[in-house]
């Protein structure tokens, strides 16, 4: 942050801010960003909002984008969300979007940390902004990628982020394990194997193995066995994918095997089932049957998870402060243009 303070501190010089901004830089060396207890000695010196806005107008000035490593800039992240302000609020959501854009997980946790607990303590302004976080966050959290690991969409943020930001987020719920496979169940490939599973939940695979023993009563070996044949069942009756497609995204490389596959557990062809001339196996889901699981054995539906949003109707406030509406989770997105400004 000291090439960044040496700017400001020279930019200061040339207005009536010289004096504020000392007495900031001073607060600066009492507060611990990882600990909320000493933040209050920030919250007077971000009342004189013109003084904040051109602190904030300054920094973007400086760095064109946030800093890689958001301790840089983390104090100045934090006197920011003291000031109820909308060109001081826009700075903060900019520079939220950035670290989120970018897949800055250090820099997320360090904006969440900030503007949760700011928000918890009495400054509603931030409402739409905590609204925005919830919101990402949970998108991260229900689309956690492919069980392979192999899809560039896949989250970056690890399962200890997760329970860090429950923790700091109050309204985001993280989902138990039953869940997380619920959530994960569409993504499953014909050919996953446990290990791959268990990444994709952030486990190891014995502890991944051990738990779903516990949960379900049943080899995980044999949930996938299972998933494997609703997969195709699906994509042969209720698709028009070609049959070698069907056949290939679950893991078959020869036709022939993928037939023999279909008549030993359907008890018919590909082309049969397609055709509605199937007679299905009766041994096919017996031994699922009356399992508590099965409702995602089959096909699960997106999860959807409800939070409160948080609104602000200022009293007797004055400079253009935000007056906050009850924002749905669909809204919450990361529009805008690219950059930190």
């Amino acid at each position: 942050m000291r090439p960044l303070r040496e700017k400001l501190e020279q930019g200061a010089l040339q207005t009536e801010w010289s004096g504020w901004f000392r007495t900031v830089l001073h607060a600066f060396g009492q507060v611990d960003v990882m600990r909320s207890d000493t933040w209050k000695v920030l919250a007077p010196l971000a009342e004189p909002v013109a003084a904040v806005r051109w602190l904030v107008d300054q920094i973007r000035r400086c760095n064109t984008l946030p800093p890689e490593l958001p301790r840089e800039e983390a104090r100045f992240y934090l006197l920011a969300a003291f000031c109820p302000d909308n060109r001081v609020l826009g700075f903060l959501i900019d520079t939220y979007r950035h670290y989120y854009r970018t897949r800055n997980r250090l820099g997320v946790l360090s904006c969440v940390r900030i503007v949760a607990t700011a928000n918890g303590e009495g400054y509603p302004h931030l409402n739409f902004l905590y609204n925005l976080m919830v919101g990402t966050v949970l998108r991260e959290y229900r689309h956690p990628g492919s069980a392979s690991g192999k899809n560039p969409d896949s989250t970056f943020l690890t399962d200890k982020d997760f329970r860090t930001l429950g923790r700091l987020l109050p309204d985001f719920h993280p989902f138990e394990f039953r869940d997380r496979l619920q959530a994960l169940q569409h993504q499953v490939p014909g050919n996953t194997t446990s290990e791959e599973l268990a990444r994709a939940c952030c486990m190891s695979g014995s502890a991944f193995r051990k738990r779903f023993k516990q949960e379900f009563d049943i080899p995980v070996s044999e949930w996938l066995r299972e998933q494997r044949k609703e997969r195709i069942m699906r994509m042969l009756l209720d698709t028009d994918l070609p049959l070698w497609q069907v056949a290939e995204s679950n893991g078959f490389n020869m036709p022939s095997t993928f037939s023999d596959y279909c008549r030993r557990n359907f008890g018919s062809s590909p082309a049969q089932m397609r055709a509605g001339e199937r007679v299905l196996n009766p041994n096919f889901s017996r031994s699922f049957q009356n399992r508590d699981f099965m409702g995602f054995a089959y096909f699960y539906p997106a999860h959807e998870t409800c939070f409160t949003t948080r609104t602000y109707q200022p009293e007797n406030m004055s400079h253009g402060h935000i007056v906050g509406e009850s924002v749905p989770l669909s809204s919450m997105c990361l529009g805008g243009p690219e950059s930190y400004r």
